[in-house]
């Protein structure tokens, strides 16, 4: 026999072998994953908490948390900046109503009023409150301002009038806006200290 024929029947022989092993490999690494995947399947299935906290191990959970946090303390510091604001305008109305009660030029009122005016208006726009009663705030809030500026008006009108007003005119025009004014803003404080209160309420004007 040539040597050449040797040697394709020793490849052949090595060939078929190699093959044998690869095949036998193969099915080797079938039923090892087969075997797997069936334990696997038992223990999900016998164990299933362990299905529902494996997304914990990626990382998944633990990156939402932040995000679903944020909203709520986002919430909570708007809601605080609004309950602030609010009480600074009750603090200002507050503070001109005192002023009435007690002997005070025109100048010192129009100061007074036109500072407080200005006041709301930098500080009412901060007021983002969402309960029921929010609006009924701002409308008593506004309400309070206009009596106020009435008496102001009525005053100012007295004086450019004074060979015909005299200050008996002035107070039964002046007095009543201002009572007017500080009942608006009883009700609002109410609304801020009482969420629930109804804004509908008819308002009524104090006799004392």
């Amino acid at each position: 026999m040539r040597s050449w024929e040797r040697q394709f029947i020793v490849s052949e022989k090595h060939s078929g072998e190699l093959g044998q092993f690869k095949v036998s490999g193969v099915l080797i690494l079938a039923v090892a994953g087969a075997i797997l995947l069936v334990l696997l399947l038992s223990y999900l299935r016998h164990n299933p908490q362990a299905a529902q906290t494996a997304p914990n191990d990626t990382g998944v959970a633990q990156a939402t948390t932040p995000q679903s946090e944020a909203p709520v303390q986002g919430l909570a510091e708007t809601n605080r900046q609004s309950e602030e604001a609010a009480r600074r305008v009750l603090a200002g109305l507050e503070r001109l109503q005192d002023a009435t009660e007690r002997s005070m030029s025109y100048d010192e009122y129009d100061e007074m009023l036109t500072r407080l005016k200005a006041d709301l208006n930098n500080t009412l726009p901060t007021f983002v409150g969402h309960n029921p009663s929010d609006e009924g705030f701002r409308q008593e809030v506004a309400a309070a301002l206009r009596d106020y500026t009435a008496a102001g008006n009525w005053w100012k009108t007295r004086i450019r009038n004074s060979t015909v007003l005299n200050d008996a005119d002035r107070d039964e025009r002046v007095e009543p806006s201002w009572k007017s004014a500080q009942t608006h803003l009883e009700n609002a404080r109410k609304m801020l200290l009482e969420p629930g209160t109804n804004s509908d309420r008819p308002t009524t004007n104090r006799s004392d």
